[in-house]
């Protein structure tokens, strides 16, 4: 399930879509305290984050 868009920081991707054609962003764990000092990551989703890159990448390069 999707987290909530809204309770999100700025993507990364964010500064430099404007130069790609596509870009993605979204794929990473969830944690707090972003990018300072005691930021902490939830190492519990990591296998379903793996699965939903795992099968990203499969259907981008798999394409009938």
């Amino acid at each position: 399930k999707a987290g909530d868009p809204g309770s999100r920081g700025a993507g990364d991707i964010s500064y430099v879509a404007r130069y790609m054609k596509g870009s993605i962003d979204g794929l990473g764990a969830s944690g707090r305290g972003a990018h300072a000092p005691g930021e902490t990551i939830n190492l519990k989703e990591f296998p379903q984050l793996i699965q939903r890159a795992a099968l990203l990448i499969y259907r981008l390069t798999h394409t009938d």
